[in-house]
């Protein structure tokens, strides 16, 4: 069946463009010591609570250029970062499109970023598989029809987490106020349901950015912080939805990272309901915890293919929309 053959051509591919990056990221951060990795947490909340209410907002001109179809395109803020904005309207029949559309922030993982803000979307290249290159191909989920999707690049270095939280903040700021209008034409971005989509060190970068409380929400996959998140930083993730996926199998970041933060923001969240319900703290935080890769990527790699996994599961863009 020639299908199945291209289906087993496009998970070796995808496996070889994660093995290409995957020394660089298991010899980073993910054995970085937990004292260390909290105190850049603390530190970070603490930064970010001490500024005012407007420094993050300062519109900024940039631009939106190079399209693929007439959906995904390149956006770009001379300030921060270079990035790929998806939006197809879903209006039809003469039902127009909601004046406001939710927003997902994709969060790559690590890799060499060589290449320009195209690599995202290379369904060859070392983002493989992830959601900018499901979009690029036309693969993703019609589910996410509902969604405007920005996945800022980091170019030249090996992932956002390398950067500075607030320039990662600061693009966010950029887009919904500036840099959508190419993508959106009539419609903007509903602020109060932005969400946030990690990948590995896109996870535990992800992670951190929701403790500031503005986003509504985030998915998750292979994330990486192998301590324990600062009481702080816990008491601000309550009440946020959280969906983590995770293999037992990965080899690059063990499963004992998503293992432990789910129990820490399930306790946190009984504790602020003053309910022990299991079913209750279920709701708000979602594990998805496999046994096996769930892409059977073997050898280097093994187990670390879930961002693959969720990027193209409808339920999660439907979980997504029955938050808002």
């Amino acid at each position: 069946d020639t299908r199945q053959v291209a289906k087993c051509h496009e998970k070796k591919q995808q496996q070889h463009s994660l093995e290409s990056t995957s020394e660089r990221t298991s010899t980073r951060r993910e054995y970085m010591s937990s004292s260390s990795l909290v105190a850049v947490t603390t530190a970070f909340l603490f930064d970010f609570m001490a500024l005012p209410a407007t420094a993050l907002d300062a519109p900024r001109e940039g631009s939106s250029t190079n399209k693929v179809g007439n959906y995904l395109q390149s956006v770009t803020d001379p300030n921060t970062f270079s990035g790929l904005a998806y939006y197809r309207p879903t209006s039809s029949e003469g039902i127009p499109s909601p004046a406001k559309v939710p927003l997902i922030v994709f969060l790559h993982g690590a890799g060499k970023n060589e290449l320009d803000v195209w690599n995202l979307a290379n369904p060859n290249g070392e983002h493989a598989g992830l959601l900018p290159s499901l979009l690029a191909s036309d693969a993703a989920p019609r589910s996410l029809d509902n969604f405007v999707v920005v996945a800022p690049y980091s170019y030249q270095k090996a992932s956002l987490y390398d950067e500075p939280r607030s320039k990662v903040l600061n693009f966010i700021d950029w887009f919904t106020s500036q840099g959508c209008k190419g993508v959106l034409k009539n419609a903007t971005i509903d602020t109060s349901r932005i969400y946030l989509m990690g990948f590995s060190d896109g996870a535990t970068l992800g992670i951190e950015l929701l403790t500031t409380r503005r986003f509504a929400g985030g998915v998750f996959a292979a994330y990486g912080f192998t301590g324990v998140l600062p009481d702080l930083a816990l008491k601000r993730l309550q009440g946020i939805p959280i969906w983590m996926f995770h293999s037992a199998d990965d080899v690059i970041f063990p499963v004992k990272c998503s293992d432990s933060l789910v129990a820490a923001l399930r306790r946190i969240n009984a504790e602020s309901d003053g309910d022990s319900s299991e079913t209750k703290t279920k709701d708000v935080v979602r594990y998805t915890r496999f046994d096996n890769d769930p892409e059977g990527f073997t050898g280097r790699v093994r187990g670390h293919s879930t961002g693959i996994t969720a990027s193209k599961s409808g339920e999660v863009y439907d979980w997504l929309s029955s938050l808002g």
